[in-house]
């Protein structure tokens, strides 16, 4: 028996690439995939090329191997933000005993480009835990087993502080980034408005809007599943992105 709330997982995915990826202008603001203009094509290379902000802050001391693209600040930021927030969530993904059965690294590979298109069913497959286990028989003879008991906060390795705090500096860059880079994009308040112009008309600034609320969802979920009830930072799950990035680290 399928988990219901598996299914529904399932439905927000077919119905997240049906409406920010396919729906028509004239149901939802912004090109779908199917009429996406070059300009769109051109912004999202121009802030794959300045990922993590390496290029244009090697092009700030001198260094011009490559030349960054000159994007808005507040999208830039807003890509790279995103963009940190999901790479945190390989070693999340890794530490979920619920996964252990699924190609968790191909999955967040995927995430990494699409986001929620892949991510989302992976939430949806590690429930068939819950729903796949039957149970056996009882020998009324035998005293009834123990549920295990954690006690501990799980080990989660070098490889996960890395990620963290990869996280935590490309975070702070892109908060910085928003209110200092490329002053010639006029002051916060600016800045602010084009940032809420976007997001009510462009259809890449919305999906990435979703998937950060979608991140924080997902994020309370699983460190709640891997975390034990008395664990001293389990309820770090709840501060969005940052929330994660200590988690990690910690």
């Amino acid at each position: 028996m399928r988990s219901p709330v598996s299914l529904l997982l399932w439905l927000a995915t077919i119905g997240y690439i049906a409406v920010l990826l396919l729906a028509p202008p004239d149901l939802l603001p912004g090109e779908p995939v199917w009429a996406i203009r070059s300009e769109t094509i051109d912004e999202v290379l121009g802030e794959s090329l300045n990922f993590f902000f390496v290029l244009p802050l090697l092009n700030a001391i001198g260094i011009h191997v490559i030349e960054a693209a000159t994007l808005h600040p507040a999208s830039e930021a807003f890509f790279n933000f995103a963009e940190a927030w999901i790479l945190m969530f390989l070693p999340l993904l890794w530490a979920d005993a619920k996964g252990d059965r699924l190609p968790r690294t191909l999955i967040w590979g995927g995430a990494m480009f699409l986001t929620n298109i892949f991510l989302m069913p992976y939430m949806a497959l590690r429930l068939r835990a819950d729903t796949a286990v039957t149970s056996p028989a009882v020998d009324p003879t035998q005293a009834p087993p123990q549920a295990p008991t954690h006690s501990a906060t799980p080990t989660k390795g070098p490889i996960a502080q890395v990620f963290g705090w990869v996280g935590i500096v490309v975070g702070s860059i892109a908060v910085s980034w928003v209110a200092f880079a490329r002053p010639e994009f006029g002051s916060l308040a600016d800045r602010g408005a084009f940032w809420l112009y976007q997001l009510t008309h462009d259809r890449v600034t919305l999906a990435f809007g979703c998937d950060l609320v979608l991140f924080w969802v997902f994020q309370i979920w699983l460190i709640g599943d891997i975390e034990p009830p008395a664990s001293p930072t389990r309820g770090l799950r709840f501060i969005p992105f940052w929330g994660l990035a200590f988690w990690l680290v910690l």
